[in-house]
């Protein structure tokens, strides 16, 4: 019988591959290709390794730029001296300052332990913190209410535990509904996706919540809002892309994700006054260049003949978000209103990419590999890194350009570093497995792995998204990070977060 089944798995393959799979991609936060993969790219499943910024000494990456591994570049892994103490200091001054305290929807702060009462509905006041970005997080914090090909494979309903980037439900202000994503398209898949907001809130009951009941983290990031796509410039994708779904006739699309998010908060509640705290994480898709020069497409003739690498454009993209965050919004034709998007935002975080090194190309004419694989992955904590340390030496750099702390942008640091070389831990416990039966991994994937259970690749997986797995693994850092318990080297650069705990 057994043979008989794996007969007639063939010719159902045979029979649909053609018309459905092989032409489909696994959820809508996969796009097909955009473009080719760099030359190289991926590389060899779990071959990439290199040492976690975390782990570093501030040796050289031994790249013509001479990076810096570590979470601060030349000072080390903590801000613990000089002009990284005076950075550090002016974060947990915000932290602690009465600014940073929760809001009635029109910015005002009411008296204390009464609620807002804005057009004659009582409502609490809220401190928003605020998660954007691409699938990955969306996933990580929100979780998936979709599976990776719902439905279409012929002998599962679900691939279960492989969830879909969708949109986040989030708290709603009058607390009427669960803020997390679990699948339940097509009926449940029986995993528990302990996400972030899993976490946060486990239920809707206050008094169980790991936060005060006034602070509210928010998920706006969705499947392919990768950097290009926050950035309101005119280096960002909607200023060259009329796709925007959230576009109207008196705003700019550039700024589509940025409206999208404000169409959430104000469905649930809350406005954009109302956020004061922004974590940032995503990446540039289908990377073409890294900071080595060992994987770099050739640019057309129209561009310069030496690559940027894909670090330093996440690096400007980044930069190019945090003086948009600081002010302002934009009109209809693309200039600058001189209103700030959110006028109480005080603090900003960014972190960098999960390990990509087991990235797949899992069919001839799919590129899902090239998405954001090593050794791009790892380098986006380069970018990460750069951008903070121009903030701290009070620089404006060829690309993150002036971030400087007033004058140019938000306060920025980093949340907790997430990437880890494959499976050898990292100094925080971090490691990513994909399917090796060893004792550190013992089968467990982190990774979609799509179809394994009958042995065929028409509904693949692209070894690059998250798993339920990997989103707790990454959910779990945020819990510690809002909580003041991520390990040395991070805990006197993040303690006072527990000061978000309290009411």
């Amino acid at each position: 019988m057994k043979f008989l089944h794996l007969l007639l798995t063939c010719v159902v393959i045979a029979a649909l591959a053609p018309a459905t799979a092989s032409a489909q991609q696994p959820c809508s936060d996969t796009p097909p290709p955009t473009n080719e993969c760099a030359p190289g790219i991926p590389l060899p499943s779990g071959s990439f390794n290199a040492t976690p910024l975390i782990d570093g000494t501030g040796q050289s990456y031994l790249d013509p730029d001479n990076n810096k591994v570590s979470l601060y570049g030349a000072y080390g892994n903590t801000e613990s001296t000089g002009a990284a103490l005076t950075h550090y200091t002016q974060g947990t001054t915000l932290a602690q300052s009465a600014d940073l305290t929760p809001r009635c929807t029109d910015g005002s702060i009411p008296p204390q332990n009464q609620n807002c009462n804005i057009g004659g509905v009582s409502k609490p006041p809220a401190l928003i913190f605020l998660f954007i970005g691409f699938s990955n997080c969306d996933i990580e914090v929100c979780g998936g209410n979709s599976d990776i090909w719902d439905n279409q494979d012929p002998y599962q309903t679900h691939l279960a535990g492989q969830p879909c980037a969708t949109v986040c439900p989030n708290l709603n202000s009058q607390n009427t509904m669960i803020p997390w994503n679990h699948v339940y398209t097509h009926g449940d898949d029986g995993i528990d996706q302990l996400s972030f907001l899993r976490q946060v809130y486990p239920d809707l009951t206050p008094t169980h919540w790991l936060v005060g009941p006034h602070l509210v983290v928010f998920n706006g990031a969705l499947g392919q809002a990768t950097l290009e796509k926050w950035d309101p410039t005119p280096i960002g994708y909607y200023a060259h892309h009329n796709d925007c779904h959230y576009n109207s006739t008196t705003t700019s699309q550039e700024e589509c994700n940025f409206l999208r998010v404000r169409s959430q908060l104000s469905a649930n509640g809350y406005s954009e006054k109302q956020v004061q705290a922004v974590f940032i994480k995503s990446s540039n898709s289908y990377p073409q260049c890294d900071l080595k020069g060992q994987y770099c497409a050739t640019p057309p003739p129209s561009e310069p003949p030496i690559p940027i690498p894909d670090a330093y454009l996440a690096e400007t993209y980044l930069g190019d978000i945090l003086r948009y965050l600081k002010c302002c919004t934009l009109d209809v034709n693309g200039n600058s209103t001189g209103v700030p998007r959110y006028p109480n935002l005080k603090l900003v975080f960014v972190t960098s990419r999960i390990y990509g090194g087991y990235a797949q190309n899992p069919a001839p004419d799919n590129a899902a590999g090239c998405l954001n694989p090593e050794p791009f992955a790892y380098e986006e904590g380069f970018a990460v890194q750069r951008l903070i340390v121009a903030q701290i030496d009070r620089t404006t750099t060829d690309h993150a350009g002036d971030v400087r702390y007033p004058e140019s942008a938000p306060w920025v640091d980093w949340g907790p570093y997430l990437w880890a070389s494959g499976e050898t831990p990292s100094n925080n416990g971090l490691f990513w497995c994909d399917g090796a039966s060893d004792q550190t991994c013992r089968g467990k994937h982190d990774f979609r792995f799509g179809d394994l259970d009958p042995g065929y690749s028409a509904y693949w997986g692209d070894h690059t998204h998250p798993t339920a797995d990997a989103a707790e693994k990454v959910a779990n850092q945020l819990v510690k990070f809002i909580k003041g318990q991520l390990p040395q080297p991070q805990t006197s650069t993040w303690e006072w977060v527990r000061y978000w705990i309290g009411d």
